[in-house]
């Protein structure tokens, strides 16, 4: 009994030793093969041994009046009792590190004496958020594996109805912190908590979890899964978690929902692992096409050892995608290229898939321009896969592209409350608000984004411009821009070179041209020409004509022959900007001509959006032309609209100054408080 009991001691504090240093699977089998022939041993040996004053005898040879087998029994039972006590500790260490937090990158505990806990009905009981899991094999390549089981959990409960879960990017920022679970659950809005962690060695793959209730501050459920490293069992134990998550925190899983989990997306544990690779990639911060360029060999190794492997292929379509939309290679090759991946991943998942949908959106937006499909194909998406952030982020800047604009604010925040801590999705509620022309909402909106997201460039930008915008105020916009890192981004690069020409001040209309961050932006597709136009209209208005007509003069042969197979916004950004410099040269015919075909590229049917800049451009052109009528007709519909002119903007802008001598565009451009605002004293520019 003494050595049974002992050799099952041994047996578990190897398990754990040998688990922890990575040693291979024959060491514990051999130490268990060991410890089997020792039990048959310790057998003979008590059965025809025995201890005497003088060592240990033969049985047959021991003197019955002078055996003392009635004192080494007596302590063989006291090491038998505390083999037995050290059994039994060793089992109850066991069950409470079962029931404690296991995630080890994440320090986190589940409570805290006299820490309060947040009330789960304030938070919404259907609610979760799964910490990074913990790479327990203690080497950094195998960071990317255990991520990517991560997140391939994370997909899967996105699809669950009525399951509010926290997306990756918001989840991913603890996974270092000492944060207490409470306050983890309180920062992200949820009533229930999932740790882990994930290893692998050699060929078995060990993935242990935990679902803690915040509020009770209870164990909800917790396993480990100790299986053969394949790629059955990979997702057997992905869906088995799951399932208890959604039976512990909603109820169990419909028909319907345990359909979409059905099957593994590839049968080659190669394929598999070069697929994670490349997402994890994908994922890290920034958005740049360095990492997409890293990302697209292991993409393409994880289609050629798996020829039907479809998310692969989805993942190669939005690698060729971005090379495309950040104007790295805009060839018909690259764009065909993101065709084909899409159709061959099209050609194995069915047609409702939500991943296939999400894609066939995302290139109907990008690619076609078709906003309306690309709309149905993405409200398909997010009815299978209503948690997924994502998903609602390209659902909102859709609609909004459709001109449904309340709708893309409702979408956008619906994907911030998923995603807490990415600023995309605020910053976009936040776009919006200000195409809207909505300058009182986006204040109200823009005071807790900013205190939330302190060093976000885009909102920054938006609530330096937000003075300018709803009360003409350049002082206070200027005050605000001074303090924003300077970034390639959209808002930024707008409120740089725009803001000096609503202050009247040329000169540094054109220093901010000479800023690295403007020209990469200005290097974009689309802009071709641009910085040069611009500058030509400020070296013009400060007499420097000769400069001036020399950069318009290059503009118009640098756009001579517009590259028409790209994306039609692309295309009609160029258009404008060869229409205008021409009708400062005064081709004001071939301007208009130009313009006009502009407008029929990208309409303002088609894209609510950007289709507004088109007539913008052709209403300027129409009135340096000399067509005033025509220009204040377009001007009248689109002024105070969403994407259209802007009061102040026109009221303080001075490449507009030719136009001011006409009384109907000073009536109409006129700002509603003008009479409360810094310029109410100020006449010289009606």
């Amino acid at each position: 009994m003494a050595y049974t009991i002992g050799a099952w001691l041994i047996l578990q504090i190897a398990d754990l030793v040998l688990n922890n240093i990575e040693a291979p699977d024959w060491v514990f089998k051999s130490l268990f093969l060991i410890l089997a022939i020792g039990m048959v041993v310790a057998l003979i040996i008590s059965w025809a041994y025995e201890i005497t004053p003088d060592g240990i005898k033969r049985e047959r040879d021991v003197i019955r009046d002078e055996s003392i087998t009635h004192l080494t029994a007596r302590k063989l039972d006291y090491v038998t009792l505390a083999a037995a006590l050290s059994v039994a500790g060793m089992f109850a260490w066991q069950q409470m590190a079962s029931e404690q937090p296991v995630t080890e990158s994440v320090s986190v505990s589940a409570g805290a004496e006299g820490e309060s806990s947040p009330d789960a009905a304030k938070l919404g009981a259907q609610s979760i958020a799964i910490l990074p899991f913990a790479n327990r094999s203690n080497r950094d390549e195998d960071l990317f594996f255990t991520d990517g089981i991560h997140d391939d959990l994370l997909t899967q409960l996105a699809k669950i109805n009525d399951l509010k879960v926290i997306s990756r990017t918001s989840v991913m920022q603890y996974r270092d912190t000492d944060m207490r679970v409470p306050q983890i659950a309180q920062e992200l809005g949820v009533a229930t908590v999932l740790e882990g962690g994930v290893q692998r060695a050699g060929q078995r793959i060990r993935i242990n979890a935990q679902l803690i209730d915040v509020a009770t501050d209870q164990h909800m459920w917790a396993e480990t899964f100790d299986r053969e490293m394949t790629i059955d069992n990979l997702f057997d134990i992905q869906t088995e978690i799951t399932r208890q998550i959604v039976a512990a925190v909603r109820g169990q899983l419909t028909e319907e929902e345990q359909e979409a989990f059905a099957g593994a997306p590839t049968q080659s544990l190669e394929a598999y692992d070069a697929y994670l690779r490349a997402r994890d990639l994908i994922r890290s911060s920034g958005y740049n096409m360095e990492k997409f360029k890293a990302a697209q060999p292991y993409a393409e190794q994880a289609v050629a050892l798996d020829p039907n492997f479809a998310l692969a292929h989805l993942q190669l379509a939005d690698i060729h995608g971005q090379a495309v939309w950040m104007g790295y290679d805009v060839t018909p090759q690259r764009q065909q290229a993101a065709r084909t991946a899409l159709n061959k991943a099209a050609a194995v998942l069915s047609p409702g898939s939500p991943e296939l949908l999400a894609a066939q959106g995302e290139f109907l937006y990008r690619f076609e321009q078709d906003y309306p499909a690309a709309l149905n194909a993405i409200l398909k998406s997010h009815a299978a896969m209503p948690g997924d952030a994502f998903v609602l982020e390209r659902l909102g800047y859709t609609q909004r592209r459709l001109g449904l604009w309340e709708e893309s604010v409702s979408s956008l925040l619906q994907a911030a409350d998923l995603d807490p801590a990415n600023a995309a999705a605020v910053s976009g509620v936040a776009e919006t608000l200000s195409f809207m022309q909505q300058w009182s909402r986006l204040e109200d909106f823009l005071l807790p984004a900013r205190e939330r997201f302190s060093d976000d460039t885009d909102l920054a930008s938006i609530a330096a411009m937000l003075p300018l915008w709803s009360q003409g105020d350049v002082v206070s916009a200027r005050e605000r821009y001074a303090g924003i890192r300077p970034n390639v981004g959209e808002d930024y690069f707008f409120a740089t070179v725009g803001l000096p020409w609503y202050e009247r001040d040329i000169a540094k209309v054109i220093e901010s041209w000479g800023r690295p961050e403007v020209r990469d932006f200005a290097s974009l597709a689309g802009f071709a020409g641009y910085r040069d136009l611009d500058l030509a209209r400020a070296y013009r208005h400060i007499g420097e004509t000769d400069r001036a007509d020399r950069l318009l003069g290059e503009v118009v042969q640098r756009l001579a022959e517009i590259d028409r197979n790209r994306s039609d916004t692309h295309v009609a950004l160029e258009f404008d900007t060869l229409a205008l410099a021409l009708a400062l040269q005064g081709k004001h015919a071939q301007a208009i001509a130009i313009a006009e075909e502009a407008t029929e590229i990208l309409s303002l049917d088609g894209d609510k959006l950007d289709g507004s800049w088109q007539l913008r451009y052709l209403c300027e052109i129409l009135a340096l032309a000399g067509e005033r009528d025509r220009a204040l007709e377009i001007m009248s519909k689109m002024i105070g609209k969403p994407a259209g002119f802007v009061r102040w903007e026109l009221y303080l802008d001075p490449r507009w100054d030719f136009f001011r001598d006409d009384d109907r565009f000073n009536d109409l451009i006129r700002p509603r408080n003008l009479e409360q605002s810094i310029h109410a004293k100020e006449s010289s520019l009606e």
